[in-house]
């Protein structure tokens, strides 16, 4: 009788443990899986929005017709970028810096050229800075500044 009790016992844990052993496989495997899918979306957003930005500079570079659908989006990113470019402009006079006009990047006053990019930086004051940076952001602006977060990915 205690042979029987203690091997019934036995089969009981080997049973349970076999059980733990399968459930915690199956957690592991739909966590691999999860986390797979979770990598595969996160590929997928980067290529909607490397599409989102060609579309964008197409159609401002007139190589792309624009959609109506596509219109509020465009004048909202215009926005964004436009106080993007303030705000860039704000902390380059607050640093006592400019702002190069190819890559976007906080260069110093008395540069020549921008330090990042290589690009021809002209010569003025900060006086001169306001007068002619006080305009909306420009075409090529608007690459420049969506082409700076190019340096990220």
């Amino acid at each position: 009788m205690a042979d029987d009790f203690f091997g019934e016992l036995g089969k009981s844990i080997s049973r349970a443990t076999q059980q733990a052993v399968d459930r915690t496989g199956d957690f592991f495997e739909r966590t691999k899986i999860t986390a797979q899918i979770t990598g595969e979306q996160k590929e997928i957003d980067k290529l909607y929005q490397r599409l989102g930005e060609i579309v964008y500079r197409s159609i401002k570079a007139g190589t792309m017709m624009s959609n109506p659908e596509l219109d509020p989006v465009m004048n909202d990113i215009d926005a964004h970028l436009n106080q993007v470019h303030t705000f860039r402009k704000s902390l380059a006079d607050v640093s006592g810096m400019k702002v190069c006009g190819c890559c976007g990047s906080l260069i110093p006053l008395e540069a020549a050229f921008c330090p990042r990019c290589g690009a021809p930086a002209p010569l003025m004051n900060p006086e001169e800075s306001e007068k002619n940076d006080a305009g909306a952001v420009t075409d090529q602006d608007s690459q420049n500044l969506m082409g700076e977060d190019d340096s990220r990915r």
